[in-house]
């Protein structure tokens, strides 16, 4: 897939007690967190991760020192406008853009969904066509679902296949000369497939069609180049890539200046402005800025980028090393987990297919219901999610959704190896509790 990373990363050693691992651990103050005799295990990444230091360091400095509003000709609100501006520049560096005014920045990656679906059903007409998919985070799926009552146009849907992976022919039957916008995900929220989005914008393109990327789930997982992948959107958030809670919309600049936005009369009428409503979160813009930072460093200290390159060349090579240190994780957990008895694995469980995922795994466990199986985790201080996860036509499409959908764990670079081997000790045990007589009285 061309979101694969550079074949130079290799993945963070974890050999002593002055490893590389312990060495990236050591920027998240959550990692040291205990839970009875252990650490902590953070298994819930795919709900949001972990912060590094600079992070927090970037919100508290912002809000002692340069908490103001927007545009005023003190040094407070100058000094805000600066961190607003390296926050714009740094994100399109992240994400492979040619400017920062194609970044915006918003509530979460839904409400900037919401605001771009809104401007463009201004230019559609009934009987106009949005494709979408049944593998989505529900994000980029309802609000295009409102434009077809909102504006009576036709939604045309993607299936799966029984690995949880797109149905290519379907979605090359689905566009056609009607349609004008096909929505899909990068990374599957729920089972952790990478979707071929180069060849689905192509696609798109070839039928006259805008795509709208929804990249939330790959944020924290593998490189994104917005540029290479031709997209017209790609909307992500900072909170799932070790940042604070934002949402982040990157745009062509075309599109972004032909569309209406809804704005107040004295905002700005393009460039980035133009889509950021209200005032932005200062501490959260700051922390973001330093959660870049921490990227940085990554990326210069095991990645070989040297202080001379950019630090456009130093954030991909940080997801260089997050994939590749991922990529270990994965092949051990695929392995763990279908050593399991009663456990059943959904998505893409081949070894040999590492490419076309990332380390988020979904299950079930028989004779428990995914919420007993979250409940027994938590208190053995391994955190993970279950139910839909907001990917609701996934898991009804399984045939989940009535039984409480499935349990979903997910694996970030700051992860250790031995939390794998302590997620399949504990499912084990779990599996192995006799659930409790029931008595019937009559």
């Amino acid at each position: 897939m061309t979101n694969s990373l550079p074949p130079a990363a290799e993945p963070l050693g974890n050999s002593g007690p002055s490893s590389d691992l312990d060495a990236v651990r050591a920027q998240f103050p959550a990692l040291s967190r205990r839970h009875g005799d252990g650490l902590y295990s953070y298994l819930d990444g795919p709900g949001g991760t972990q912060v590094p230091r600079s992070t927090i360091e970037a919100m508290t400095s912002y809000l002692e020192r340069s908490n103001a509003n927007h545009e005023g000709t003190f040094a407070t609100s100058e000094e805000s406008d600066a961190i607003l501006a390296e926050a714009h520049s740094a994100a399109a560096d992240f994400l492979g853009a040619g400017s920062p005014d194609q970044m915006v920045f918003g509530q979460n990656m839904t409400t900037l969904t919401f605001a771009v679906s809104r401007a463009i059903g201004r230019s559609l007409k009934a009987g106009d066509e949005i494709v979408v998919t049944r593998l989505d985070h529900d994000a980029n799926v309802a609000p295009w679902l409102a434009l077809q009552e909102e504006r009576g146009i036709e939604i045309r849907w993607v299936g799966i296949h029984d690995d949880c992976t797109l149905d290519l022919d379907q979605m090359e039957q689905a566009i056609g000369p009607r349609t004008r916008l096909v929505a899909v995900g990068l990374a599957s929220n729920a089972v952790g497939t990478l979707n071929p989005i180069p060849r689905i914008v192509e696609l798109a393109h070839a039928a006259g069609a805008w795509t709208y990327v929804d990249a939330v789930h790959a944020g924290p997982h593998v490189a994104i180049d917005v540029t290479a992948f031709d997209t017209d959107f790609l909307v992500c958030s900072p909170y799932k890539f070790f940042g604070p809670h934002l949402g982040l919309l990157y745009g062509k600049s075309e599109r972004l200046e032909q569309l209406a936005s809804y704005r107040v009369r004295p905002a700005p009428d393009s460039g980035s402005g133009k889509w950021e409503t209200g005032t932005l979160p200062g501490e959260s813009v700051a922390g973001l800025v330093g959660t870049f930072a921490y990227l940085e460093w990554l990326g210069r200290r095991f990645g070989g980028v040297t202080p001379a390159g950019t630090r456009r060349n130093a954030l991909r090579a940080a997801m260089g090393i997050v994939r590749a240190t991922e990529r270990e994780l994965a092949f051990r957990a695929l392995a763990a987990l279908q050593s399991v008895p009663g456990l059943k694995l959904r998505g893409i469980v081949d070894p040999a297919r590492l490419d076309e995922r990332v380390p988020t795994f979904a299950f079930t466990l028989a004779g428990k219901t995914p919420h007993e199986v979250a409940v027994d985790l938590g208190r053995r201080g391994i955190a993970v999610w279950d139910g839909d996860y907001y990917a609701y036509e996934l898991i009804r499409n399984l045939g989940l959704a009535e039984s409480g959908g499935m349990v979903r764990v997910g694996f970030a670079h700051y992860n250790e190896p031995e939390e794998v081997d302590r997620l399949a000790q504990a499912l084990r045990e779990i599996g192995e509790k006799t659930p409790p007589h029931r008595t019937t009285h009559s």
